[in-house]
């Protein structure tokens, strides 16, 4: 299954730390739909894929005019995360935080199979106003999966949401946190996190100024850097604080920090947030054998009682002074606390455990394990120098398709694309030719020499995202079905669709787009001129080669390739002689794939080929359906590029694209056809 992430923030926070652990619990793809910036380059680490939105400002609230910016932002990323959804076709759609809940959850996401929804709830409501939509979009959800006990009753005071409201603390790497001894030095308080003024900073250095007076050594870390102007300015102030007499020396204002480390040299974990949604950072105090001392409020009353840490008041410096003496007082109890927080953390807190239970809380108890997919599939792709795209293309089949068969055709090829090619196992072969024989001739060599019923020619920058091509290979196999060839929807990495499928070319609906842009007819309207947008399966007249699938008998019989082309235009031809055949070519988005553009065609021409790419469609519509329909094709294409061109400008766009392309034609309609 895969499982789209939608986060409105590209920060990197608990909330984000806790995102990238619940994509590790999930089984299959996973996709995180988030503007540019930390959480973004952190998922790309952990191995997920990233799909970038738009950045927006994080404000919710202000004033009147404030708040309508932040609706219409609001409505930019649902039309965003909306459209990802459609073309994705996720079998679960999270929608992370309260802004993306909103977008999504406005109205019901539709389609013939509507993804499961779920809303991960990771904070306490705003105000009353925020609520209120906050809870209008939480009850259009399948599953709202709150961070804590008090984060749920925020959301669902009445008990509204029922069953379908699930409470899941988020694990520790107990690894990562482990059970050091505590520091010689018994007198070190640690408050770690983010510099803003509602985990009250200011509160813990008053805290401490109180309870030195009775534990003279001791200190005060502050580990954490500010997130805006805001935060700045509470830092300022924390800095004149903290010179003052009562706690010179005592206080050291550190910075961001490594979690991990900074609890391995803290006597204790203090911490002052008066309305605390959950607390990450306490359990991972608990992970590392740190006693707490914490307000008995939100979350972190949830985690802590008397065997593990102390609790005071919220907002109470002198009750929360009182319990640092208690604690630090006492490096007996200090170490006792620690001990049981760890077992604590072991028993009820391990990242593996809470990871169990957070799936089975989103998508219900393990399934059944399914038997391997793609048996009776086998994948041909062609490379040259294709070693930087070629492995993700054998890794993504050897996670959905571990049944399918892979032949890799190499065209002599000088780097390491074959030696990487035959580190993949048994199910990936490799048939090697002595020269760059091109593109058709490659494909037809790779097709001669498989055995399987059904084969899928795909470019080595393709990825697979699910086991879809698996169901498109069953569907061409079918008895009771003529001869097809098909084609998935392409997705490239921003989420967008590429346009893959056309209309035969001088025909009306090809003629049509020449002059009318795809995307300024709505709906059902523009599907002939586009129908790459097409929801459901559409015939269609030929299929761009990044990614074809059909019997191996018909591309067989069919050549699949005309072999007197090199490079491009293979498909246009395969297309235009499968439909002569009474071979009908079939758009099916309901399978998918990835499609990075990234091939090293593209590298040894340096850019875009577009000489060669315009002479090779006019060879072929001429040998195909003659001279006349060539001179109507360059025609037509002329005025594509040239309204392109001219839209541009008036729009005051770069349009230097759109002129190459219309020179090219100019340049290239005036040569004889072959």
């Amino acid at each position: 299954m895969l499982s789209l992430f939608v986060s409105y923030s590209g920060r990197f926070g608990g909330a984000e730390r806790l995102l990238l652990d619940c994509a590790a619990a999930l089984d299959g793809e996973c996709v995180v739909a988030c503007p540019e910036g930390p959480l973004a380059d952190r998922a790309v680490s952990a191995g997920l894929r990233v799909v970038p939105l738009r950045e927006h400002p994080l404000e919710l609230r202000g004033s009147p005019r404030a708040a309508a910016a932040a609706a219409l932002r609001l409505g930019a990323h649902a039309r965003e995360a909306r459209g990802l959804v459609r073309d994705l076709q996720p079998g679960l759609v999270l929608a992370w935080g309260m802004r993306s809940a909103i977008a999504l959850g406005a109205r019901p996401l539709g389609g013939a199979h509507p993804p499961r929804t779920v809303f991960q709830h990771n904070d306490l409501l705003p105000g009353p106003v925020v609520g209120r939509v906050v809870r209008a979009a939480a009850s259009r959800f399948d599953r709202v999966v709150a961070l804590s006990g008090a984060v749920a009753r925020d959301l669902d005071p009445q008990g509204a949401l029922g069953a379908r409201l699930r409470v899941c603390h988020p694990g520790v790497d107990l690894g990562r946190f482990s059970a050091l001894p505590r520091p010689q030095d018994p007198g070190q308080a640690l408050l770690l996190g983010a510099i803003v003024d509602w985990k009250r900073p200011d509160l813990a250095l008053e805290a401490v100024a109180i309870a030195a007076r009775e534990l003279p050594g001791l200190r005060l870390r502050v580990a954490g850097a500010p997130l805006d102007e805001r935060g700045e300015e509470l830092l300022r102030g924390l800095r004149e604080r903290a010179g003052q007499p009562d706690l010179s020396g005592r206080v050291e204002l550190s910075g961001p920090a490594d979690a991990a480390e900074a609890l391995r040299d803290a006597s204790c974990l203090f911490h002052c947030a008066d309305s605390e949604p959950l607390g990450l950072v306490v359990l991972e105090a608990l992970a590392s054998a740190r006693p707490v001392v914490a307000p008995a409020a939100g979350g972190p009353a949830e985690l802590l009682d008397d065997d593990v840490g102390r609790l005071y008041p919220p907002g109470d410096a002198h009750a929360a002074a009182a319990r640092l003496v208690e604690v630090l007082g006492d490096p007996g109890l200090a170490d006792r606390l620690g001990q049981e927080g760890r077992r604590r953390a072991e028993a009820r807190h391990g990242l593996e455990s809470a990871g169990e239970r957070w799936r089975e809380a989103v998508t219900g108890p393990a399934p059944a394990q399914e038997a391997p997919r793609g048996e009776g599939l086998a994948l041909v792709t062609v490379t040259h120098d294709s070693e930087r795209e070629l492995g993700a293309l054998l890794r993504s089949v050897e996670r959905h398709l571990p049944a399918a068969s892979v032949l890799v055709v190499d065209s002599a090829s000088s780097d390491g694309s074959v030696a990487l090619a035959r580190g993949f196992g048994e199910r990936v072969r490799v048939l090697e030719l002595e020269d760059n024989v091109g593109f058709g001739t490659a494909s037809n060599r790779g097709v001669e020499a498989v055995s399987e019923p059904v084969v899928a020619i795909v470019n080595p920058d393709v990825e697979l995202l699910d086991a879809s091509l698996a169901e498109l290979a069953a569907e061409v196999a079918r008895a009771d079905r003529p001869e097809r060839i098909a084609a998935p929807l392409v997705l490239l990495p921003d989420g967008s669709r590429q346009d893959s499928v056309h209309p035969l070319p001088v025909t009306a609906p090809d003629l049509a787009r020449s002059l009318v842009p795809p995307g300024a007819l709505p709906g059902p309207l523009g599907l002939p001129l586009a129908p790459w947008r097409a929801r459901g399966p559409r015939r269609v007249g030929w299929a761009v080669g990044c990614c074809l699938v059909a019997r191996t008998e018909t591309l067989r019989r069919l050549g699949p390739f005309d072999e007197r082309i090199f490079l491009y235009a293979e498909d246009l031809d395969l297309g235009m002689r499968a439909g002569d055949a009474g071979v009908e070519t079939w758009f099916w988005p309901a399978a998918r794939v990835l499609h990075r553009k990234a091939h090293s065609s593209g590298r040894a021409f340096g850019g875009e080929p577009f000489e060669l790419l315009a002479h090779e469609r006019r060879q072929v519509i001429g040998r195909r359906r003659g001279r006349s329909a060539a001179r109507l094709d360059d025609m037509a294409q002329t005025a594509t590029f040239a309204g392109r061109f001219a839209l541009k400008r008036l729009l005051r766009r770069p349009a230097e694209r759109e002129r190459r392309q219309l020179e090219t034609i100019n340049r290239v309609r005036r040569r004889p056809l072959g």
